[in-house]
């Protein structure tokens, strides 16, 4: 018998508000694995943790339990699929690519498993959901942040040279630590002066006895940032936005610090360009591993080339940005979704639009209603106020707090109608990708090029000119039938059967079944191809990235 471990979790928010209890999941799970012949192996729990992330004791322990071959896991057994994880970068990045290299199936006991190109689009489709459900119950504790920064508490640890307290009446604040603040200033003077550099401040900081917390030697890249931190004159950064009004003491002048930013910007140090590149973070080199970074020639050339941090020649070898625009392209030419597919996603789409709604009208009106309950307290108080049936005093800590409520309430107001608008776009970039995956990639944005690449690969390398990208199994066996399909109405048609790569999966573009596919790709049908990048074993491009 096949075995199976199951996992499941709940937030406390979810426990809360929607019953999700632990051992409801258990007995469902438990019954969906014996129904489907599986041997439950070992049950996974995590209670009151969030899955906007992987940090979970035991989403980590079955990680490691099932990549251990002695265990022979065939089913992880789910719930459902937001039990697992609320982030697609978490599902795609890690846990499928983990699943899929040990042969393991991840089951939903409460919907549908199909191993169809659809069923697999779908599933994309209820993870995204998934996460959107996730940022509108964490904007929740974003805009508690928020609201505490408009009142000038930094909410957040304070930095070295200061350190958060709590009075006895569970008021809480930053203080300066007066044994740390008089290194962060000797720190500042001393740069100023133009006598030290940034390696010798930090050998003469540690002569002096500035230590970490641990009694380690401060690293010269935490000077650098202690030097480039504002905190320090008496106002704090968040979310990009300074806040004026913070209610922390200065250790240095706003006048010391700026002096200190402009010694900073190095005069023979290159200026960063403000510039997006299309492919950074995404490319790795073959040879080392490293990212490859890009680089702007005479204002308008792009090349990428490999980091170099772990030594070796090949940060030497460039690639030109409109050469991987091209093979990308040629690659792209061969993902046609099927209509009935398409209408298929359409259809569901419309099903999440539907929940989408119905959820995000249920937030918003209690948001609304909560905000008239306060405006009423905020109007009646104020009255009483005029008639002296309350103290100045005392209508005032009121007011403040409604006041503070209310604006809580509209910060989460507007950050639903960013997700709601969030929403629209992901399902309109869907939509023109299912329509046509070429056109929309020679259209879009560096960001909509960007999400087209992370949707179909599943790795992008390089290595001595050639450009190798990896499809995930949907968009490989799509890729597979149209090189088929094309090479069926050319001249190649009579060799069919002998360039189709090696352990194909034999799926068809309807029902999931290639057939008539043995062999190697012969070398005659290589040249004859209309030139490609390698895509798993399919050639692909390698001709263009010649240079």
């Amino acid at each position: 018998m096949e075995k199976a471990v199951i996992y499941a979790r709940v937030s406390s928010e979810e426990q809360a508000k929607h019953g999700f209890s632990i051992e409801n999941q258990k007995k469902v799970c438990i019954e969906f694995a014996e129904k489907n012949g599986y041997f439950v192996d070992k049950v996974f729990v995590d209670e009151g943790k969030s899955a906007k992330n992987l940090e979970r004791p035991e989403i980590q322990e079955l990680m490691a339990y099932c990549s251990k071959k002695k265990h022979k896991i065939n089913a992880v057994v789910i719930w459902r699929l937001d039990r697992i994880s609320r982030n697609t970068n978490d599902y795609h990045g890690v846990l499928r690519p983990l699943f899929e290299r040990k042969g393991i199936r991840l089951l939903s006991a409460t919907e549908a498993n199909v191993d169809t190109l659809e069923g697999d689009l779908m599933r994309n489709i209820g993870m995204s959901f998934a996460e959107y459900e996730r940022k509108i119950i964490g904007f929740r504790t974003v805009a508690g942040l928020r609201q505490k920064a408009s009142q000038g508490e930094y909410p957040h640890q304070a930095p070295v040279g200061y350190k958060n307290i709590t009075h006895k009446d569970g008021s809480k604040a930053i203080i300066i630590d007066d044994k740390n603040a008089f290194y962060i200033k000797r720190a500042f003077e001393m740069y100023d002066s133009g006598m030290y550099s940034l390696r010798s401040l930090t050998e003469k900081l540690y002569e002096e006895g500035f230590r970490s917390k641990t009694g380690k030697k401060v690293g010269k890249t935490a000077i650098e940032y202690i030097l480039k931190n504002i905190f320090y004159t008496g106002v704090f950064k968040f979310e990009d936005k300074i806040y004026e009004n913070a209610k922390h003491k200065a250790i240095i002048s706003k006048e010391l610090f700026y002096r200190v930013q402009d010694r900073l910007i190095s005069p023979n140090k290159a200026k960063k360009q403000n510039y997006e590149f299309a492919y950074t973070g995404l490319i790795r080199c073959e040879h080392c591993g490293c990212l490859l970074t890009a680089e702007l020639k005479k204002g308008k050339y792009i090349y990428y080339h490999c980091t170099g941090n772990k030594g070796g020649d090949c940060k030497r070898d460039y690639i030109n940005e409109t050469k991987i625009d091209k093979a990308i392209a040629e690659v792209l030419k061969l993902i046609i979704i099927p209509t009935e597919v398409r209408q298929k996603i359409a259809n569901e789409l419309k099903v999440l639009h539907d929940k989408k709604n119905g959820y995000s009208k249920e937030v918003k009106a209690n948001l609304q209603k909560q905000i008239t309950t306060l405006e009423n307290r905020i109007e009646n108080a104020f009255e009483l106020k005029l008639d002296g049936t309350i103290t100045h005093e005392f209508w005032k800590k009121q007011n403040d707090k409604w006041q503070a409520e209310k604006d809580k309430m509209y910060i989460q107001l507007e950050e639903i109608n960013k997700l709601d608008k969030q929403f629209y776009e992901q399902a309109d970039a869907l939509l023109r990708f299912t329509d046509n995956a070429y056109e929309y990639y020679l259209k879009g944005s560096i960001a909509q090029r960007r999400k087209i690449l992370e949707i179909i690969s599943e790795k992008i390398t390089y290595k001595d000119k050639t450009f190798n990208l990896i499809l995930k199994p949907v968009f490989q066996t799509i890729v597979e039938n149209q090189y088929i399909l094309k090479s069926v109405s050319g001249s190649v048609a009579e060799s069919i059967s002998s360039f189709a790569p090696k352990n194909a999966n034999n799926r068809t573009l309807e029902n999931g079944i290639k057939k008539g596919l043995e062999g190697d790709l012969s070398p005659n049908v290589r040249k004859n191809s209309p030139g490609w990048t390698r895509t798993n074993s399919l050639p692909v491009n390698s001709r263009l990235l010649r240079h």
